[in-house]
């Protein structure tokens, strides 16, 4: 059996650029939810760096196909890459909702979670960063952060759709509203996969 040589690519490095593009695109939605520029008028934004993600994910597909040895289990490698790819798409996804639902508007609801959105994706960066550095018993703090946080984006849901059967408006601006929350409290449950995967990963490198 012949052994593919060690390539130049940094594993641990792309995940770090990975969750820095995720960051950037939680600040630009929390931008969306916030500013006085209507929402939509960021789904290019937005897309463009889903596109950067799903880039970064193909590098990290197509070294792990070039070399045999790696600084996690592949499996590890893999999943992580794809969770964190799952919390910019879950950002983008929620943007084009805006776009193609016709959402003209924000509420603090929506505010509330772009804020939990940023912190968990600081988090992420965080953790990241002292994987590279094998610095494992100090991502633990991350992890919990994030678990948190997931739990605050559950709260938020709960509270909007309760807001939603309480007062009911229009039907069709009520669908909307829905759609929008319960697609924010999935990006959060995906921003808690990565959490969950790095606990994993410590109990066995720690």
């Amino acid at each position: 059996m012949l052994f593919k040589k060690k390539s130049d690519t940094n594993f641990l490095q792309l995940l770090i650029q990975s969750a820095e593009n995720s960051l950037e695109a939680s600040h630009v939605f929390r931008k969306a939810m916030t500013g006085e520029k209507p929402p939509a008028s960021y789904v290019d934004e937005l897309k463009e760096l889903e596109h950067k993600g799903d880039s970064i994910t193909h590098q990290i597909y197509k070294g792990l196909n070039q070399v045999f040895v790696t600084p996690l289990d592949r499996e590890d490698i893999i999943t992580l890459a794809t969770t964190i790819d799952d919390v910019m798409d879950g950002i983008e996804a929620t943007i084009a909702r805006f776009d193609y639902l016709n959402v003209t508007f924000t509420d603090q609801i929506m505010k509330d979670f772009a804020e939990v959105l940023v912190q968990s994706c600081e988090h992420m960066v965080d953790a990241f960063k002292l994987l590279d550095k094998k610095k494992y018993q100090e991502i633990r703090e991350h992890s919990v952060a994030i678990n948190s946080l997931e739990n605050e984006g559950d709260r938020l849901m709960r509270e909007g759709i309760r807001a939603i059967f309480t007062n009911p408006k229009d039907p069709y601006h009520d669908f909307r509203l829905k759609e929008i929350y319960e697609r924010l409290e999935t990006t959060t449950d995906s921003c808690e996969d990565v959490a969950d995967i790095l606990d994993s990963v410590l109990l066995r490198y720690s």
